[in-house]
């Protein structure tokens, strides 16, 4: 769903926000004559394998472009690792043309993986994943603040965005079917389906206003 409301944006120039190596192949997917894909990242090992031509190391909170650089930006699972999500999002609002989109993927600090996550070590998190044979548990583990990402706080945007697109998931995640209580969870997530500020992830999509009247969000459970 994400890469598929990234495919259908119009833009000349844009920004992978948070890229890391880009395991998923996301910019990969967008890049089309005439078009121009900037990776951005702090991580240099990140950035080093990373396939994209204009890769740049700086920080996602004080970004290294001028004003409205960019027709698109976009975000996958990033902004759970950031200790100031308000500075990143000013950020994101400064170097956006008008008109242009802002899609951004972020589970919710709300959900019970995140809430376990904020609660145990970094340590035991690459652990996790080492047990269950993800080879690059290393390369893309972060430490998690989760500052951002609740349905009130993506509802809510302080900046002349509308929110024109916005999905939840229900779950259930992949993360507890090494545990002999995996049916346990996959009941809990099942029993909140209906109730959105309690699903495990969102998918957002904004529109930086040209003029101020408000335009009504599509919302998708």
């Amino acid at each position: 769903m994400y890469r598929s409301l990234l495919t259908d944006e119009e833009f000349s120039r844009a920004l992978h926000f948070g890229s890391g190596r880009d395991k998923n192949g996301v910019a990969d997917r967008l890049e089309s004559d005439g078009n121009e894909i900037v990776s951005i990242d702090p991580d240099s090992n990140g950035l080093e394998q990373n396939p994209s031509e204009s890769k740049v190391k700086g920080d996602g909170q004080r970004l290294p472009f001028e004003e409205n650089s960019f027709d698109l930006v976009f975000s996958e699972y990033v902004f759970e690792h950031l200790p100031k999500p308000s500075a990143a999002l000013e950020e994101i609002d400064r170097v956006l043309r008008p008109a242009g989109s802002f899609v951004v993927l972020v589970p919710n600090p709300r959900h019970y993986y995140a809430l376990i996550a904020d609660r145990t070590p970094f340590w035991f998190h690459r652990l996790w994943f080492r047990l269950q044979g993800v080879e690059s548990a290393d390369d893309d583990r972060f430490p998690t603040q989760y500052e951002w990402g609740t349905f009130s706080d993506i509802h809510a945007t302080q900046f002349d965005w509308s929110l024109e697109q916005f999905y939840s998931f229900p779950g259930p995640t992949s993360y507890t079917k090494p545990l002999p209580i995996h049916f346990a969870f996959t009941l809990l997530d099942r029993s909140v389906a209906d109730y959105p500020q309690f699903h495990v992830a969102y998918i957002a999509r904004y529109r930086k206003r040209e003029s101020v009247e408000a335009r009504q969000p599509t919302e998708i459970n």
